[in-house]
């Protein structure tokens, strides 16, 4: 069976721009304080919204929050082993620090950066890494159970057909290269959601037959 953990986001700039989770326990992005996290609260919360967001909940009935965000930012915290903020920069070091070793020991390492090396994966007793670099610097890092294959195929198709469509194509999308910015698009969260979802049941469904 596979298990998709988390999604963690990083810009050029090695910002975290986007976090979400689908099987992560005790987390205060799943359950806030005094509030249960599943399903009716997502559902009692759209039924008073417009109906343009009616439409963009009914795209996945079972939203994992996300962060960063507003919403989120400050809450919880002490029911993490670490904050976010700190938790995200330790990811992005694990990830960063492991490309750039990839990187030299292939020989082709560069003051241009990126992943020429070709790194991917790795894995320890309890999960498993997949980094993923698009050609703009966008990172992509999806932790998955430490038995899962390759996911490169899965992170590609994040960038090119769920980022690229419907972040950098957005009319609202910040190009600045010199700022950061949190992507809060209810459309990419959903669509992110329900691929997810789809490629954890079709994975495990094949390796039941």
């Amino acid at each position: 069976m596979t298990i998709i953990y988390n999604i963690y986001i990083f810009d050029r700039h090695c910002e975290c721009i986007f976090y979400t989770e689908w099987a992560c326990q005790n987390s205060p992005l799943t359950t806030r304080p005094g509030q249960p996290a599943d399903s009716s609260t997502v559902q009692a919360t759209a039924r008073g919204a417009s109906s343009d967001t009616q439409d963009r909940n009914s795209l996945d009935q079972h939203r994992p929050t996300v962060w960063p965000s507003s919403a989120n930012s400050t809450h919880g915290s002490a029911q993490r082993n670490l904050p976010m903020e700190e938790e995200a920069k330790l990811v992005y070091g694990v990830a960063f620090s492991t490309r750039n070793i990839v990187n030299k020991l292939s020989g082709k390492d560069g003051p241009q950066g990126g992943n020429p090396g070709g790194f991917m994966s790795f894995a320890t007793n309890t999960y498993r890494m997949h980094y993923y670099e698009s050609p703009t610097g966008v990172k992509f890092i999806l932790n998955t159970d430490p038995h899962t294959a390759s996911m490169q195929q899965v992170l590609e198709m994040i960038y090119r057909n769920i980022y690229v469509e419907y972040v950098t194509k957005n009319p609202l999308f910040n190009p600045n290269p010199a700022t950061s910015a949190p992507i809060e698009n209810d459309y990419f969260r959903a669509v992110l959601n329900n691929y997810i979802r789809e490629i954890t049941t079709f994975i495990t469904s094949r390796c039941l037959r």
